[in-house]
């Protein structure tokens, strides 16, 4: 995967340095996202994690460089809301099973400004419709960060649990800067009196990120992972 993302970075570069001769599409795009964390399969035997997703809004511009009459290499930059909802129950601390599990949901805001490159395939056309295929890759800069944990823990107090309320937040300061992603999906155009495009992409994250969680818990290591569908408009 990261060796694609080297070779279509350096292909790009090659094209943005000598790609004056060629003819050249840009426009904006607007869309949503659905978005959330991905990674290694929880100990169940500690804790389990239901993962829910943080919907949001895309959008930007892009410029397309037509390299031959069916293939395009497109650079876009655009503002993506990431992140994701957790419900993470915990049965054990310290090796110890708690008499009843404590039980945490979590909020995870990421919002990035992103750099996608990517090779557009021309697969179907007519004179006003084409349909295309996309693959590429994407660098992320996060621009805003915010968690928030609300929780309860129950502690044995006679023949009950007495409950203790747990707050915590923070601007994710720690959370890696730069992401890294591979993107694929695919696009429908409309050449008429306006020039449309809908597109539905996949974006998969392939940096770790340590995401903050109970303070007594260690961060949990996690991808980025994000649908996007986007209607685009080309001048």
């Amino acid at each position: 995967m990261k060796a694609f993302a080297i070779t279509l970075t350096a292909l790009a570069c090659c094209v943005a340095a000598g790609g004056k001769a060629l003819p050249l599409e840009y426009g904006v795009k607007m869309g949503f996202n659905l978005a959330q964390h991905y990674g290694p399969k929880a100990d169940e035997t500690v804790y389990k994690v239901e993962t829910g997703m943080r919907p949001g809004l895309t959008g930007g511009a892009f410029l397309n460089y037509r390299i031959l009459d069916e293939v395009r290499l497109g650079y876009e930059l655009l503002y993506s809301m990431k992140g994701s909802r957790e419900k993470i129950t915990i049965l054990s601390m310290d090796g110890e099973i708690l008499p009843k599990p404590a039980v945490m949901s979590v909020r995870y805001d990421l919002d990035y400004l992103e750099v996608p490159i990517d090779l557009r395939l021309r697969t179907f056309s007519t004179d006003n419709f084409a349909l295309e295929t996309i693959a590429g890759t994407a660098m992320s800069y996060k621009i805003h960060g915010h968690h928030e944990l609300d929780g309860k823990v129950y502690i044995p107090d006679g023949e009950g649990f007495a409950e203790f309320p747990i707050h915590e937040e923070s601007d994710l300061a720690t959370v890696n800067q730069f992401d890294y992603s591979f993107i694929y999906g695919m696009a429908a155009q409309y050449r008429g009196k306006l020039k449309l495009d809908a597109e539905l992409r996949f974006t998969l994250g392939w940096d770790y990120l340590s995401l903050p969680t109970f303070s007594l818990e260690d961060p949990a290591v996690l991808r980025n992972q994000c649908y996007s569908l986007c209607l685009g408009m080309q001048f």
